[in-house]
């Protein structure tokens, strides 16, 4: 490489504000060459020689500066390099020879930024290392931008969760309420009248639940509720499933693709769940323990039949299980003539 670098006297760069704000690796072999380019830009920049392992060029320098013999010795590391640094831009400038032009391939431009050729003009040099440090600069800024975006869109995002789950969720109890539990009905209404598949709806009321509230107070009373809401939470594992409080101590559930056995067997749990939770409910004439009364309904949804029928249904079989004594569940005559007699475990 020709040891006569600079032809002329040195020049300033463009901008000295910005000394020692960026970093510089200076990849030269060439011993001479490397002196004279460490005098001139190591008046305004902070100059580092060759890496160490390990190290990301993209987080530890804002501009690469090296000639042909580092680029031949370090070739695979500077192709990584490059890749690790990516999208982030962080520039190459490769010095070489007049004479080796013609031996620039296309690989090797591909890896570098910008080509100067030696000897050179000190401002020139230093103009197009301004240029490369801006165009960095400028990315590392797109970048900061792009990721308070995306970190916006990710809040934005969960907000939208915590909002989804506010207007879903009751309050009380944690699980469904009663705008969830409309949507997905008539949602599985229009999936099950497609697949012409069984759809079962349950509404359930807590047995005597005014007079648990007179006996041991609202407090204990949202407690009661919550515990019934956690028995259904537990039974209830299918994803297409969905337990909901439908209003005050009302619950109701959905249960898709399920015929009259099935909801029956899902039913006869819950209620064994409820009696091994053992809730105190002294304010009871039916039972030392809190119970709930359940009303079933089942139908294969089709133009004959609407969502509001399969809900009268299960609210006449509900009617039907509190004037039967309660603490049993019974399935809407309308639909099936099959009633279930209290269990005991």
């Amino acid at each position: 490489m020709n040891p006569n670098l600079f032809p002329h006297p040195p020049a300033q760069p463009p901008d000295l504000d910005q000394q020692w704000q960026h970093r510089i690796l200076l990849g030269i072999d060439h011993q001479q060459n490397r002196h004279l380019l460490a005098q001139l830009l190591g008046r305004f920049y902070n100059l580092q020689d060759s890496p160490s392992e390990g190290l990301n060029w993209g987080n530890a320098f804002d501009l690469c500066i090296f000639d042909s013999l580092f680029l031949g010795r370090l070739n695979e590391q500077i192709l990584a390099q490059r890749e690790a640094a990516s999208p982030v831009f962080l520039p190459f400038l490769l010095l070489l020879k007049r004479a080796h032009l013609p031996l620039l391939t296309t690989a090797i431009r591909q890896q570098v930024d910008d080509v100067i050729t030696i000897p050179v003009e000190q401002t020139e040099l230093l103009l197009r290392v301004e240029s490369l440090l801006r165009a960095r600069q400028q990315a590392l800024k797109l970048s900061a931008l792009l990721a308070q975006e995306q970190l916006l869109e990710q809040q934005i995002l969960a907000d939208n969760q915590i909002l989804q789950a506010m207007v879903t969720q009751d309050s009380l109890t944690g699980i469904s309420n009663r705008r969830a539990f409309d949507d997905k009905l008539a949602y599985e209404w229009k999936l099950g009248r497609r697949e012409q598949t069984p759809l079962a709806v349950v509404l359930c009321d807590v047995d005597h639940f005014k007079a648990y509230n007179d006996t041991y107070g609202h407090i204990l009373g949202d407690q009661c509720l919550r515990a019934i809401a956690g028995v259904f939470d537990t039974v209830i594992r299918r994803p297409a499933d969905m337990a909901a409080r439908y209003g005050g101590e009302e619950f109701a559930l959905i249960l898709p693709k399920t015929d009259s056995e099935g909801a029956v067997h899902i039913l006869n749990r819950i209620r064994h769940t409820l009696q091994a939770r053992a809730i105190p409910h002294q304010g009871s004439p039916t039972n030392a323990y809190v119970s709930c009364s359940f009303g079933l309904a089942v139908a294969v949804p089709s133009d004959d039949c609407e969502i509001e029928d399969l809900l009268r249904a299960a609210d006449a079989a509900l009617y039907q299980a509190k004037a039967a004594g309660r603490d049993r569940a019974v399935v809407a005559p309308a639909l099936e003539h099959h009633f279930l007699q209290p269990e005991r475990p």
